[in-house]
């Protein structure tokens, strides 16, 4: 079982997208990351949402330059993306809702997620 969710996006502002689906930093599973296709057959930017690894603050999306299989860490930067990422995240983690049971999210933002209200 995979600790994210990739999905490629058709924008001019990102490549694909990653939702972290555990707790765990991407860094201890970045290697399965960079054999996913759309990373290692490509290069673009990944937009990540940390969600589920740092809740809903400041840190919770970065940004990750890739280029054909390698994602760039030392060019990863926090980012602010447009409310539609916020829906898509809620979308994947409706569709993982038993990755919510023990993470960090409050009652208040798991009920959210159900009722499929982005925050």
């Amino acid at each position: 079982m995979k600790e994210y969710v990739i999905y490629k996006l058709i924008n001019k502002e990102f490549d694909g997208f990653l939702l972290c689906l555990s707790f765990d930093s991407i860094a201890n599973y970045l290697e399965n990351i960079e054999k996913e296709p759309m990373i290692s057959n490509s290069k673009g930017v990944l937009l990540v949402d940390q969600l589920l690894v740092t809740g809903d603050g400041r840190n919770r999306f970065i940004l990750c330059p890739f280029d054909n299989g390698k994602i760039d860490v030392n060019s990863i930067k926090n980012v602010h993306p447009s409310e539609d990422y916020r829906k898509l995240s809620v979308e994947l983690l409706q569709k993982n809702f038993s990755f919510l049971h023990n993470s960090i999210l409050t009652d208040q933002q798991k009920e959210s997620i159900k009722k499929g209200v982005a925050f």
